[in-house]
């Protein structure tokens, strides 16, 4: 069955009134790969995980997801991936996900069990990109819970909740299609009765295992708030009985895991900002597993994670199975470790950056070495330094932040048995509950922050992390001896005016229209052309940059400009914003020719004052001559 076929979706899907049931689920269309696995079985192909790591963007990288599987994850997320990009641009692809041979990013046991996630509005976009990590992963994942701005902006995300064929026809047409699991990730609406139901319908759609954000899209930032355990619980009781259903939300800390577990029922529990914070989220409930994977490890990779315990106080024994906060130093040095020896596969330093920041911020949050964030901000300057030179000045930063460490707890302030990996027992015990400032640890998101600085310099960070999504028109990535570097193309020029027809034919020396513009397609525009400009024809496919979706002609503001070069094809929307940009530029033009001759004219004065000077001081020497003169004859 096609999804061009499907039925229609149920009529409770937007009611408030009727709360579905497990035996109303409609059945899922049938995949055309009959030994795809599903459901269950492809949980327990996976190995039955129970503590996973969240899709982060650009913070879930395969180093990260390594430090996080060495800590007890069993389970890991990509960063979500635009699916138009990632299906249309090969650098983009390899940047967030190497695909080359010597890599290990999705090769087993490293990277393994593996969830591929993207952002998608158009199935065969999807599909294409999806096409591109069969074998490398477990399943694909559809995210339908991002809320941030970026999103309602690339209609993407938590925006497309209200879209339920949209996200029918998306998820039902890889089931029909792929031979890799599609799932979903999705957000809870502030009613039970259409969450049941919106989920119900996700399920139906063809998706063989649902995670559940027990949050609106409304409640983000500082309106996070709690997640409802209720809610993600009742999509347990409805849904798991055909799929898994994972918990997402609400899990700060090690103490909250095996709780949100036992109260929600779900099969798993997944972690984004509380495995940021503290990648030892999983570790007491999952240790054993941690050890057996680090055994697993290339042997330069595993020596070099080892060879990290050195910096810990030899006297002081931690407990391995217990241990849940260690110091940030520790976590760094492995963290920068592992990013120096994964084979071939470069880490973007805006992800070792942010990382550093959040593993070091109860330091900062204690108002200890404050000195510190501002060299970290500094570090890694982009442009200057090759990319293990990069690496290395992170380290350098971790190495000096360490002595300072180790110099506060010479002057007590720091417990003097803490150079360790801490239980949760150990800090109630020892120090009353409150964790040591050397120490990664939880961090909670409130609604009136007491530290509005703090908390403002961590959005910054945050946003910095962020920038892949922010992807405007025209968006160009970086060279190969520095992937993390991006650029903005310039902007398109404005669309010639086409002559009149009668003119055009009386002049013999114009080129033809099609001809007129000699512009270059954006480089997410594939077209049959080898030298990349438009076919003569400009029978072209659809550009598939994310900001084509305003534009009449559904193209960048490059592929539009020379479309409209070319034929008669008006766009409003690109037109308005070129005649924008020649109003500013005429504006600015304007402003220079003013400045300019307001220098001129300073220029003219300071001359003007120069001379007079010169003049007055000349007059003052030819008076004391005859002076002088007098003088000397008496």
């Amino acid at each position: 069955m096609t999804a061009a076929s499907l039925p229609p979706a149920p009529a409770h899907r937007n009611s408030e009134e009727k709360m579905p049931t497990t035996a109303e689920l409609e059945a899922q269309p049938v995949a055309e790969n009959q030994a795809k696995l599903a459901g269950h079985e492809l949980w327990e192909s996976m190995g039955s995980p129970k503590y996973v790591v969240a899709p982060m963007v650009d913070q879930s990288e395969l180093a990260w997801r390594i430090l996080s599987r060495v800590h007890g994850a069993n389970l890991c997320y990509t960063p979500m991936f635009h699916a138009a990009h990632f299906a249309s641009q090969p650098k983009y692809q390899h940047e967030m996900f190497d695909l080359s041979p010597g890599s290990i990013e999705g090769v087993a046991p490293y990277d393994r069990p593996l969830v591929v996630q993207f952002c998608a509005n158009d199935k065969d976009q999807w599909l294409a990109s999806a096409k591109k990590v069969e074998g490398r992963c477990d399943a694909v994942d559809l995210n339908l819970g991002c809320p941030q701005g970026i999103a309602r902006k690339g209609h993407y995300g938590a925006f497309l909740m209200e879209e339920w064929d949209l996200i029918r026809s998306l998820i039902s047409h890889l089931h029909t299609q792929l031979a890799t699991p599609v799932i979903a990730k999705l957000r809870v609406f502030p009613s039970l009765a259409k969450t049941l139901s919106y989920a119900s319908h996700v399920y139906s759609s063809g998706a063989q295992l649902l995670t559940i954000h027990g949050r609106t899209r409304e409640a983000k930032g500082q309106r996070a708030g709690f997640a409802s355990w209720s809610k993600i619980k009742a999509v347990v009781d409805l849904i798991s009985p055909k799929v898994p259903v994972l918990a997402n939300g609400g899990v700060p800390s090690a103490e909250e895991v095996e709780p949100c577990l036992k109260e929600t029922g779900a099969y798993a529990v997944m972690s984004a900002e509380g495995n940021l914070y503290n990648p030892m989220i999983f570790s007491p409930a999952n240790a054993a597993q941690g050890r057996a994977y680090v055994a697993s490890l290339p042997d330069d990779m595993r020596e070099a994670i080892f060879a990290c315990e050195t910096e810990l106080d030899p006297s002081a024994p931690w407990d391995r199975d217990a241990a849940a906060y260690a110091p940030c130093t520790y976590i760094a040095a492995q963290y920068l470790a592992i990013v120096r020896t994964l084979p071939g596969t470069r880490t973007s330093t805006s992800a070792i950056k942010a990382h550093l920041y959040k593993l070091f911020r109860p330091v900062w949050a204690a108002g200890r070495h404050p000195e510190m964030r501002e060299k970290l901000g500094k570090a890694g300057a982009r442009g200057i330094l090759e990319y293990r030179e990069k690496v290395q000045e992170y380290q350098g930063w971790v190495d000096e932040f360490r002595e300072l460490i180790k110099a506060d707890l010479a002057e007590g302030l720091l417990p003097a048995d803490s150079n360790r990996p801490l239980t949760h027992a150990e800090v109630e015990t020892l120090y009353g509950g409150d964790i040591p400032y050397s120490h990664c640890q939880p961090y909670l998101r409130v609604t009136k922050p007491e530290n509005a600085q703090e908390e403002e310099l961590l959005k910054q960070v945050d946003n910095d992390a962020k920038r892949k999504r922010e992807e405007d028109e025209g968006l160009v990535i970086g060279t190969a001896d520095d992937l993390d570097s991006k650029k903005r193309t310039k902007p398109s020029p404005p669309s010639p005016a086409p002559l009149p027809a009668a003119a055009a034919a009386a002049d013999s020396t114009a080129p033809p229209a099609a001809s007129v513009p000699s512009l270059v397609a954006c480089t997410n525009h594939a077209t049959d052309s080898p030298s990349g400009t438009f076919p003569s024809s400009l029978e072209i496919p659809s550009c598939t940059n994310s900001a084509a979706s305003k534009c009449a002609n559904s193209a960048c503001k490059a592929c539009c400009a020379a479309l409209r070069g070319g034929t008669s094809a008006p766009c409003e929307f690109h037109e308005g914003k070129e005649a924008k940009a020649r109003e500013a530029n005429q504006a600015r033009a304007e402003l220079k020719r003013a400045r300019k001759a307001k220098g001129v004219e300073r220029a003219r004065e300071n001359e003007k004052r120069v001379k007079e000077e010169r003049e007055r001081e000349r007059k003052e020497r030819e008076a004391q001559r005859p002076a002088a003169k007098n003088e000397g004859e008496e």
